[in-house]
């Protein structure tokens, strides 16, 4: 353990914790100390039982053995409502909006000002809303309807919910991962006013880096068991990874090989849109990733989307195999061999309420059905291929593939192409809100794709991802480029400068 300090009582204890479903044990012996004044993290890959252990001290789920104490005393958290009365308020990456009503409504629902009469006081509404989004550094319009919201918007309308309960335990369970770096910074500057005002915040992140940025304080769990625990100053993040999957990760991203040289596979030239991208130039070889860095909001996700033909563009050629190409909808691009997995797979890389089978053979619908009606023997093996190839673990392929893991989930979403023998991939956050182990999968099968020809396009917030998978990085600013990384200089020092519009051989010391 790391050194000793002294340390205020912890808010909340479990004690021996434990949750069975039938035969599985998702929670065994959990035995964690919240406490004052501390931002504690708990991390573990999918199935770990970090999930299952929020739920039940956020009373959405009732443990199956053990105890929890808050400030000493034993409590039965048998719904949300009774841990917010004790000031235990989560947010989980499930968002709770109700995208018909304006975010000031969303931020107090349920808990709304009223006037003498009983009715809502819209005036003190405003007017608390306006305080409490000005408090966290935004400038988010109170009346605006929540379907209108970016998904990073509405999250930072869910965490405004859950401050607006004054909690003394705040929970934030994946919270940042649908957060740009703005947002996350403005998050963190909350956790610590939290604690700086001794409450204690628990905190969940597949994000490493933000362990170290937001915690004082880390526990890993495997396996529904918490098997180390140590003061964040004491650790890193390899020693952190190497508890959380139980051996030494000596190497964590695969080997990249010479791209060898040839014809290119996709050439883009002076590339301009409505939505603000000014002369885009690059190309894209056979077997080739090329990563897209940069600050959020500069222009990557308008590159996929034009790419991919969800944004035509207004100047500018696009040429794949050195054929003119001007997508005008996405089954221009497909029928060009261009797919897209985009950032947010439960809406949009996926159909989360079908099964599994269904939602890998959507793409290849003409292979399986060549007469109108799908051929059970050609979907079977079809499907069997793609979980083999992709390493999905799904217990039953006729199951909803929302009740797979979010790596499972991603797995798919990107396995469902291949039956169409694509030849360029785009790929968006292809990793977001997943475990560090199937982040390397992953990994090793995107570097497996490239081998067979494919050329990669891939857009990521994670700078480590940029730098351990991409054999040349572009790095966009105010929606241009403003640099192209060779191998041998792709580092996390050239991306950041870059992203801020340096030259790469300046000092940029403070």
């Amino acid at each position: 353990m790391g050194k000793e300090e002294t340390v205020s009582p912890a808010l909340l204890e479990t004690l021996g914790l434990e949750k069975s479903y039938g035969a599985t044990r998702a929670a065994q012996d959990v035995s964690l100390a919240f406490e004052a004044g501390r931002a504690h993290a708990l991390v573990g890959e999918n199935g770990a039982g970090k999930s299952t252990v929020i739920k039940m001290i956020t009373g959405l789920v009732r443990p199956s053995g053990g105890r929890i104490l808050w400030r000493g005393e034993p409590v039965h958290l048998h719904s949300p409502r009774a841990a917010r009365s004790l000031g235990i308020v989560g947010v989980h990456q499930e968002m709770t909006l109700v995208d018909t009503l304006s975010v000031g409504r969303n931020i107090w629902l349920g808990h709304e000002p009223l006037t003498a009469v009983g009715t809502i006081d819209r005036r003190r509404l405003a007017l608390d809303s306006e305080r409490l989004i000005a408090s966290m550094g935004l400038s988010l319009d109170p009346a605006r309807l929540v379907e209108g919201l970016s998904i990073a918007e509405k999250q930072m309308v869910e965490i405004l919910k859950a401050l607006s309960l004054q909690p003394s335990l705040l929970v934030l369970d994946e919270a940042t991962s649908a957060l740009g770096d703005r947002e996350v910074e403005l998050l963190h500057g909350i956790v610590r006013k939290f604690q700086a005002e001794g409450r204690a915040i628990a905190f969940v992140s597949h994000r490493m880096k933000e362990i170290f940025q937001f915690c004082d304080f880390c526990s890993v769990m495997k396996d529904g068991r918490v098997v180390f625990q140590d003061q964040t100053s004491e650790l890193d993040e390899r020693r952190v990874i190497e508890k959380m999957i139980g051996r030494d990760m000596s190497q964590g991203f695969p080997a990249k090989q010479p791209v060898p040289p040839g014809q290119d596979l996709l050439r883009v030239t002076g590339l301009s849109t409505s939505s603000g991208l000014h002369d885009i130039s690059f190309s894209l070889r056979p077997g080739e990733i090329l990563g897209i860095g940069g600050l959020q909001g500069h222009g990557q996700v308008e590159l996929l989307e034009c790419l991919f033909g969800l944004a035509p563009a207004t100047r500018g050629t696009i040429e794949i195999e050195g054929r003119r190409l001007s997508p005008r909808r996405s089954a221009d691009a497909l029928r060009a061999g261009i797919v897209l997995v985009p950032e947010d797979r439960k809406t949009q890389g996926l159909f989360i309420d079908r099964s599994v089978e269904e939602n890998l053979v959507a793409c290849s619908f003409d292979d399986c059905a060549p007469f109108g009606f799908i051929s059970r023997r050609k979907a079977g093996a079809l499907v069997a291929g793609i979980v083999a190839r992709m390493k999905i673990k799904a217990p039953d392929i006729k199951e909803p593939i929302r009740r797979l893991s979010g790596g499972n989930q991603q797995k798919a979403a990107l396995g469902r192409w291949l039956p169409s023998g694509f030849k360029v991939l785009l790929l968006r956050e292809p990793t977001r809100g997943i475990d560090v182990g199937t982040k390397f999968e992953i990994y090793g099968l995107l570097r497996e794709l490239a081998d067979t020809g494919v050329g990669i396009i891939l857009s990521t917030s994670e700078i480590i991802e940029l730098v351990g998978l991409s054999d040349r990085v572009l790095v966009m600013l105010e929606k241009g480029i403003s640099a192209e990384l060779a191998p041998g200089g792709i580092s996390e020092r050239t991306i950041v400068a870059a992203s801020f519009g340096h030259s790469l051989g300046e000092s940029h010391e403070s």
